[in-house]
């Protein structure tokens, strides 16, 4: 962090280092990861863990140090403000084409190669599942007996029309 004013972990550092602590010492005293107080004592906001935790770090680094907490937790309130507000900048800038400006054409011509191919893939795909659809309706079609009459051998020719009626006179 690049800043004019102290950092909320100087104070911090300097309370430790004049009461003769080392950083392992204070992590098992507090029970916080070694890690996370190397963090707190150079001000890096990148990698420290939510801010609920945080600020319970630094209240139990204070205590452990035997100093007030409020100034620590005052400068690390004002750093994450800034931070956000930096972060709130930076997404308002416009979004420049690569392409048109010129910037990182490699990645520009990466990202569209893998596309290319992420689309072929998804072709080869739709013509495979196609191809299977058509064979199973197809071998479907095959399969199926023929409609009733076709194939049938005959018996032989049509009877003759049966009178229904034989007319009578009387005479």
């Amino acid at each position: 962090m690049n800043q004019d004013i102290e950092h909320f972990g100087i104070s911090l550092r300097r309370a430790r280092e004049d009461r003769a602590l080392s950083l392992g010492e204070l992590s098992s005293s507090t029970k916080v990861p070694r890690s996370t107080l190397e963090l707190i004592e150079t001000g890096t906001l990148e990698g420290l863990p939510a801010d609920v935790f945080v600020r319970g770090f630094i209240r139990s680094y204070a205590r452990a140090v035997g100093v007030s907490e409020l100034q620590p937790l005052a400068q690390y309130d004002r750093a994450r403000r800034a931070r956000s507000e930096a972060e709130r900048a930076e997404s308002s800038l416009p979004v420049i084409d690569p392409t048109i400006a010129g910037i990182a054409a490699d990645r520009a011509e990466e990202a569209e190669e893998a596309a290319s191919s992420r689309r072929g893939l998804g072709l080869a795909v739709f013509v495979i599942v196609l191809l299977l659809i058509a064979t199973i309706t197809l071998s479907l079609l095959l399969r199926r007996p023929p409609p009733s009459g076709e194939g049938l051998s005959q018996l032989g020719p049509a009877p003759a029309a049966v009178p229904t009626a034989l007319g009578t006179t009387d005479a």
